[in-house]
């Protein structure tokens, strides 16, 4: 919603009560809102609401667009609306080799991409390449606020939540790496940094596939298998330990075996450096992704014979967080997914045969296998803590 005022300043974030941030967030995710329809849905009184807004709307985070009528009481009403088009994020997902890049507004709407190589691995090159990178994407006028970056990795507890949590970030061959504060020393903004497939869903639930729901499940195939769970609109913690039991769910017994010697888990048929290996190994050369999609869709019975196990395992997969955690919404993310296209017949099979009654239950929302998406995550998590203030 345009706004003829001058864009609120950043510090006004800051003041905003705990109370309120509610309020904004309910604005934000879901558009303008009367104040009739916010108090109902925030089972808020009148009164309450209005003491919440008040500051809101006087620091211009908060504007009234025009007049429409509000059914539920018969008058003439502005609805409330944040303005997001006067604050940027900048969005970073590291992969093993390489960095992918965004900015976003409060929205979460890309206002500018890029990808490069990854300089060198060491955490303090990747803290100057983004210091870069960051520079780069900015325009005039709209410098970044806030940056979040994301990798495959996970946090190590801390004692408290001013200190800086440390990671474990295995594919770029780091251990307990402190990266907030570094990274917030070389951009010059505060800095939030979160594992990849959690920061993807929270992405999801508040401007993607999964808005609007209370419980669904992410998983992500590529280098590795993914999952995140939200139930009654919560996260469900989870750990390393916890991650690498899902990935390494055994399907199948008699199944190929992953780099850890299981039989038939699921990291065996869908991960990236086990679909490689059996298409090589069939083709007797080395591939890629995309030339094993490729091939496959042109019918050669060697990457149809990856393919089709691969999805097969994807559905059982699903349907096996179905039948576990009651749950029927999947949104399906990670480079892997190039592998899908023309394979959906083998993934619809996997899930009837985990889930004999009712199969077609199950919605499934497939992203786009590149990792721009990825990088729009990182950035939702930079605009959480950023309206929410919480890490």
């Amino acid at each position: 919603m345009p706004s003829a005022a001058p864009p609120p300043p950043v510090d006004a974030w800051a003041t905003v009560s705990r109370a309120a941030r509610p309020v904004l967030r309910e604005l934000l995710v879901n558009g303008p809102r009367t104040r009739t329809d916010l108090a109902r849905l925030l089972g808020l009184s009148t009164g309450s609401l209005t003491r919440l807004t008040k500051p809101l709307t006087a620091s211009g985070l908060v504007v009234e667009g025009a007049t429409v009528h509000d059914p539920a009481n018969g008058r003439p009403t502005r609805p409330l609306d944040v303005v997001a088009a006067d604050h940027h994020f900048l969005g970073v997902k590291l992969t093993a080799d390489r960095l992918y890049a965004v900015v976003t507004d409060l929205r979460a709407r890309i206002t500018a991409e890029t990808t490069e190589p990854l300089e060198a691995p060491t955490p303090d090159a990747v803290s100057a390449q983004i210091a870069r990178v960051r520079d780069r994407l900015t325009t005039a006028g709209t410098p970044p606020v806030a940056a979040g970056i994301t990798l495959g990795g996970t946090a190590r507890p801390t004692a408290d939540s001013t200190t800086a949590p440390r990671f474990d970030a295995p594919f770029l061959g780091w251990r307990d790496v402190e990266l907030r504060d570094r990274l917030t020393r070389g951009t010059g903004v505060p800095c939030v940094v979160e594992n990849d497939v959690t920061a993807l869903a929270h992405a999801q639930r508040w401007f993607g596939a999964a808005r609007g729901l209370t419980d669904f499940a992410l998983l992500t195939v590529g280098a590795g298998i993914g999952y995140a769970l939200v139930q009654h609109g919560r996260m469900v913690p989870a750990g390393a330990a916890d991650l690498s039991a899902f990935s390494h769910h055994v399907l199948d017994p008699g199944g190929p075996m992953c780099t850890e010697g299981h039989r038939g888990c699921l990291a065996s048929y869908l991960s990236t450096h086990s679909v490689l290996a059996a298409a090589a190994h069939g083709l007797r050369r080395p591939v890629t992704l995309d030339e094993v999609a490729a091939l496959a869709r042109a019918g050669d019975p060697v990457c149809r014979n990856v393919l089709g196990p691969a999805a097969w395992a994807l559905g059982a997969a699903l349907a096996t967080v179905a039948n576990l955690c009651l749950i029927k919404d999947f949104v399906v993310a990670g480079e892997g997914l190039v592998l899908l296209d023309g394979a959906q017949r083998s993934m619809q099979a996997g899930i009837a045969d985990r889930r004999h009654r009712d199969p077609d239950s199950l919605r499934v929302t497939l992203l786009s296998p590149h990792f721009g998406e990825w990088a729009r995550g990182a950035a939702v998590a930079a605009i959480r803590a950023f309206v929410l203030r919480e890490d």
